[in-house]
């Protein structure tokens, strides 16, 4: 099993360009929200911005890294319950991105990278929503891997010091 838990220059990367973000009480109302399995929009979106960041690491592409981690921070950013369906919250998959983009540009500086990030991340559910960026692609990517582990409950991506953990390459 190889490891991406705890890899120094990850943690500082996140930190150095999501910490406003990250220590937002706005972002810290997703930790009130459950994504997947037992897994909190909050938690699931800080494994995302670092299995994102993990992925842009060994890419020989040039990456906007603020762009990625920003953008992978706020992906979900849509807060609500979608579990709630009294709140016709049925589509919630086709639905999401355009709600966390409108909340993402509500509360923070947006640019396009990003704004590709959170709207089209939903990728290939919403067929006409391509990534076009590279950290566009590379989010949604990250994003379908903690999903799924996260639902089938494989691995508890981030503990509570929200560091990554052991990751199978089988997965």
């Amino acid at each position: 099993m190889r490891t991406i838990c705890t890899n120094p220059e990850i943690i500082k990367l996140v930190y150095k360009y999501g910490a406003d973000i990250i220590d937002d009480s706005r972002f810290e109302k997703e930790k009130a929200f459950i994504q997947h399995g037992s897994t909190t929009t909050h938690h699931h979106s800080l494994a995302v911005a670092y299995v994102s960041v993990y992925f842009a690491l060994r890419s020989k592409k040039n990456i906007d890294m603020r762009s990625l981690i920003r953008g992978a921070l706020l992906h979900d950013y849509f807060l609500y319950d979608w579990h709630d369906k009294s709140e016709n919250h049925s589509v919630h998959g086709f639905t999401h991105a355009r709600q966390s983009l409108k909340n993402a540009r509500r509360d923070f500086p947006i640019n396009r990278t990003e704004a590709d990030i959170i709207f089209c991340h939903m990728f290939p559910l919403n067929l006409t929503r391509f990534p076009r960026t590279t950290e566009g692609r590379i989010v949604c990517m990250a994003d379908k891997l903690c999903a799924g582990a996260e639902t089938a409950s494989l691995a508890n991506f981030v503990n509570y010091e929200y560091r990554l953990i052991a990751l199978r390459d089988s997965l």
